[in-house]
């Protein structure tokens, strides 16, 4: 399976695992939320606080993180971030106060913001031609960092507050430190003109609004599907807990599939293209989402987890071509800010779940792909456009 990366450049392999520690953090605060819950007696109000406050500090940031790495090359942010997210997650569950956890919480996501644009940047760069590809695994580092962080603190969380936790922050230390070592060695683009807000506003348009947009859509559902689909089995069927996390699990576990493909087809066909033909046929997935049973509804969540991927690698490409000059402020934008608006929906589905009840919220979760569909329509792929209107010059014949 990764035969087909084996032309990309080591130190975007290296960046990559560095995803993948950055990402063990968001994975593992699940893990930690019942930890940390009877360990202080905390309400679910302070629960949620937890939460967002993690997913502000990583997510919000980002874009300002963007725009300081398109000011200069900071390949130094890559093991900072790295390694801060790693320590003071682990910091969060020995700390003896509810407000220390949320000091940590906030100066994890933090370090995890600081990580992304400058790491999501360079593998832009260093993709050359086959930015797609190299792309696809910069995510795929972090999507597998995503799933190896819960199952990570949850062995180390099996006798309770132990030392054992302090191990947790093996995998961060240690590839912050090889990113540290090599940080010399990481080339970057050379450009005439830094990222700035001046660079920024030339980027903003119909198309990069209706791009962010579709984004946005694209992240609510995922985060939906996540949230709601469990909530669907146990809260309102009454059914297995089992068989409601045996979904996430798969749904997760699908995603990396379209993690790795959503780029490669990029390269190949174009990154609007990947997105018309992966948000739309989400929509028939959901519908036949309820209706669905046995390995059905197993195939169902497996295909909108493949598309929902897709379109995620395929957007952050999407953007960072739409800015240029602000590469980084883009993968900001993508990675984290769109994606935080997209937790922000969650919580609006919630409040619909409460008041219209939870079948209600698969009725939007149809209609939100169809939305992304229609954004994606007024998006315009410079790229594109570039190589269908270049025209080569004749070869001059004259002979002095």
């Amino acid at each position: 399976m990764f035969s087909m990366f084996k032309n990309v450049p080591k130190i975007v392999w290296l960046i990559a695992l560095g995803h993948l520690a950055a990402d063990l953090s968001p994975g593992a605060l699940y893990v930690a939320l019942p930890f940390l819950k009877a360990k202080f007696a905390l309400s679910y109000a302070e629960v949620t606080a937890i939460v967002l406050t993690q997913n502000i500090a990583s997510s919000v940031s980002q874009p300002l993180f963007g725009y300081l790495s398109d000011q200069k090359h900071r390949p130094w942010l890559m093991p900072l971030g790295c390694i801060v997210t790693g320590v003071f997650m682990a910091a969060s569950l020995l700390v003896p106060s509810f407000y220390m956890v949320m000091i940590c919480t906030a100066v994890s996501g933090l370090g995890n913001s600081a990580f992304h644009p400058e790491a999501a940047k360079t593998v832009n760069f260093m993709g050359g031609k086959e930015k797609g590809k190299a792309v696809s695994l910069f995510s795929l580092g972090g999507y597998v960092g995503v799933a190896l962080g819960s199952m990570l603190l949850a062995m180390l969380l099996v006798d309770g507050e132990t030392p054992l936790i302090l191990l947790y922050t093996i995998p961060s230390l240690l590839i912050g430190a090889a990113l540290l070592h090599e940080r010399k060695n990481i080339p970057h683009q050379a450009v005439k003109t830094s990222g700035s807000l001046g660079t920024l506003k030339e980027c903003i348009n119909w198309p990069l609004l209706a791009l962010l947009g579709m984004i946005l859509t694209r992240a609510t559902v995922t985060s939906g599907i996540s949230t709601f689909v469990p909530l669907y089995y146990v809260s309102h069927l009454g059914g297995s807990s089992i068989y409601a996390s045996s979904l996430l699990t798969v749904y997760l576990a699908a995603g990396a599939v379209g993690t790795m493909f959503g780029g490669i087809l990029s390269d190949k066909y174009g990154s609007k293209q990947v997105m018309l033909y992966s948000i739309l046929p989400i929509a028939f997935l959901m519908y036949a989402f309820l209706t669905a049973a046995g390995m059905w509804v197993f195939v169902i969540l497996i295909f909108a987890s493949i598309l929902l991927s897709a379109t995620a690698t395929s957007s952050l490409l999407l953007t960072q071509k739409m800015m240029p000059k602000n590469v980084a402020m883009a993968s900001g934008f993508t990675l984290g800010f769109s994606v935080g608006l997209g937790t922000m929906g969650v919580l609006a589905l919630g409040w619909v779940a409460d008041h219209f009840g939870i079948l209600f919220v698969f009725d939007i979760l149809v209609v939100l792909p169809i939305l992304g569909f229609v954004l994606t329509l007024f998006i315009k792929e410079p790229g594109r456009l570039t190589k269908e209107k270049y025209v080569p010059k004749p070869l001059s014949h004259n002979r002095n």
